[in-house]
């Protein structure tokens, strides 16, 4: 049983995720066109509390996680509010195959910094998105590893902008956009939260 599945049951309680969850939601409505045509993927899902902002403006939503605990508890939520068009996947981000050509849309919160290989794991998401199809993808900006009360499972302290550009541009992302959307407060400081926007 990992961490995330102990976590599972209270993950939604805290007002900070719930509201930067909404403050990623908004700017990838804002800055994608997005369409109820699309297949999409949120990669590193949890409770679904992004996948649950972005579902009604799209067609169908694979919410991937390597927590069972996690998927249970957006399955509930699906569930109940009779929300029929995501599908919990149980996947390996890092070791199991995402599929090709396959989305319109890929999205995520809050989950590039649990990834090791990053270049790696972009040519995996370029692979399984469509031609012109959009990565929006949100994360810490570069911090001193203080953002987590427990870094185990942490592989990067956020990102830096001008970084992960030369990756994704590597990689054969084009259009690309790293726009700052939100500022979560803790431990008496801010962190910046970035969302990368491109496309194939």
């Amino acid at each position: 049983m990992s961490r995330f599945d102990e976590l599972a049951k209270q993950w939604d309680e805290k007002p900070l995720r719930v509201e930067n969850a909404k403050k990623i939601g908004q700017a990838i409505l804002d800055n994608i066109p997005v369409s109820t045509d699309w297949n999409v993927m949120d990669f590193g899902a949890g409770t679904g509390l992004l996948t649950f902002y972005i579902q009604p403006f799209v067609k169908n939503i694979d919410a991937i996680d390597n927590s069972t605990g996690m998927l249970e508890v957006l399955k509930e939520k699906a569930e109940k509010a009779n929300v029929k068009n995501i599908n919990p996947v149980l996947k390996d981000l890092e070791k199991d195959d995402l599929g090709e050509n396959k989305y319109e849309l890929i999205i995520s919160s809050m989950t590039l910094h649990h990834i090791k290989d990053i270049e790696s794991f972009l040519k995996k998401l370029y692979k399984a998105l469509k031609k012109d199809g959009y990565i929006a993808i949100a994360d810490l900006e570069e911090e001193d590893g203080t953002f987590h009360s427990d870094n185990e499972g942490v592989h990067h302290f956020g990102f830096n902008k001008e970084n992960l550009k030369k990756i994704l541009e590597k990689v054969g992302f084009k259009d690309i956009n790293i726009l700052t959307v939100n500022f979560i407060n803790k431990n008496g400081k801010d962190y910046p939260v970035f969302l990368a926007i491109a496309r194939k």
